[in-house]
């Protein structure tokens, strides 16, 4: 049976992204067929790629792999009105553009959204800033480490009210997701109309939309700011992250009903909590929840987390293992589910892989993140019908394979 095509084979991006939050948005798109070419600039590389030029460490580091993977690449600069030309000219031939630099850096290489709908009427441009091209901080530049706090979001992640907000760390994949979820809608709105957009993402924006939306409405509906809860909850009681028998060992809980918390106490041996009046209810346990964290504790203490998660959920409790890198690669759920996939051209190179699976058809790993310009005779040559010579890296210009210091 031969398999069906991935939903984007034939689409061809033409990725400007850096870091992490745009180009996990443009991962999305190769592990679901599209064609990725990261353009990138020898003389100033993604700092995924990591800070080492010995032994061309650029083209080797794990994280650099996973986060690029599917992609091609092609190095051109920007400054260069002969590279311009062939990035046009990559334009001309491509369906969309992804960047994640500050607004105005494009206009400033004359490349805005204005001179590519110029060269291709139909291209989608994505543009991925931190703050947006529009307001007073249209111009400020920022990582996840600087959205986080901006966003609102460290407001509501702390241990507990009174101790300082702790950092999640994970707004660029959240960032990515959205990236990905604004191309797919654009890309559905030109099948429908023929018409190409630009697409102005603010990240600080998105992430504060896709994490911290019902916190605004609660403020904007009823005065109330939202304040952090460590592990607990509002409605729920217990909740909770519990030390494990082992170094750094942990397991979740959370009782959500009468009957899960019934079940809790016997499966921790202690049956007679669900009798005492003080935890009869849902705001006597979170009144007491300081408590109840105790005794969990006790008993969670005695067991490892695996243990632990087995006997409670095996009493139909709510519960789950905090897991390191070595347990989630021999974890049996991923492994039914085939989350972790090797690469084609190399079977013991392991990959996590796609959440997002289709009935149809499944992502695959073609390759890894490529090395610096691997591919510039294929695009340069093959895609835009230069000759060799053009893919070569001569002195002067900063097409190349390999990092060069300005």
């Amino acid at each position: 049976m031969t398999e069906s095509p991935l939903p984007l084979a034939g689409i061809r991006v033409v990725d400007l992204t850096h870091d992490w939050a745009g180009p996990h948005a443009t991962r999305i798109l190769a592990d679901f067929g599209a064609e990725v070419i990261k353009v990138e600039n020898s003389r100033r590389m993604d700092s995924m790629r990591g800070a080492f030029t010995e032994n061309q460490a650029y083209n080797h580091h794990p994280r650099w792999f996973e986060i690029n993977r599917n992609k091609l690449s092609v190095t051109l600069d920007l400054h260069n009105p002969k590279d311009v030309q062939a990035f046009k000219d990559l334009v001309r031939i491509s369906d969309l553009v992804v960047e994640s630099s500050r607004a105005g850096v494009m206009e400033g290489f004359g490349l805005g959204y204005d001179v590519l709908r110029e060269i291709r009427p139909e291209i989608i441009m994505v543009s991925m800033s931190g703050f947006g091209h529009t307001g007073p901080e249209s111009s400020y530049g920022g990582y996840g480490g600087a959205l986080e706090p901006i966003s609102g979001i460290q407001s509501l992640t702390g241990y507990n009210r009174s101790e300082k907000p702790v950092r999640i760390r994970e707004v660029d994949v959240t960032n990515g997701l959205m990236g990905a979820c604004a191309i797919l809608t654009a890309l559905l709105f030109r099948g429908r109309t023929g018409r190409g957009q630009f697409v102005d993402l603010s990240q600080v924006e998105a992430v504060s939309f896709a994490i911290a939306g019902e916190h605004l409405l609660e403020y904007a509906m009823n005065g109330r700011q939202t304040l952090p809860l460590g592990n607990r909850h509002r409605k729920f009681a217990p909740q909770g992250c519990y030390r494990c028998c082992g170094d750094d060992k942990w397991l979740t809980i959370v009782v959500r009903s009468e009957q899960e918390w019934e079940c809790l106490c016997e499966a921790i041996g202690r049956p007679d909590l669900a009798a005492d009046p003080r935890y009869a209810t849902p705001l006597g346990r979170a009144q007491n929840h300081d408590e109840l964290d105790e005794l969990i504790e006790q008993w969670t203490l005695t067991h490892g987390h695996i243990e632990a998660l087995n006997k409670l959920q095996q009493a139909r409790v709510c519960a789950g293992a905090v897991l390191n890198v070595e347990e989630l690669v021999a974890d049996p759920h991923l492994k039914a589910r085939n989350y972790f996939q090797s690469l084609q051209s190399d079977p013991a190179q392991r990959f996590p892989g796609s959440a997002f699976k289709l009935s149809e058809m499944s992502p695959k790993i073609k390759s890894r993140g490529p090395c610096l310009g691997e591919h510039n005779e294929y695009v340069l040559c093959n895609l835009l019908g230069r000759s060799k010579d053009d893919a070569k890296p001569p002195a002067a210009d900063a097409i190349g394979t390999a990092y060069e210091i300005e």
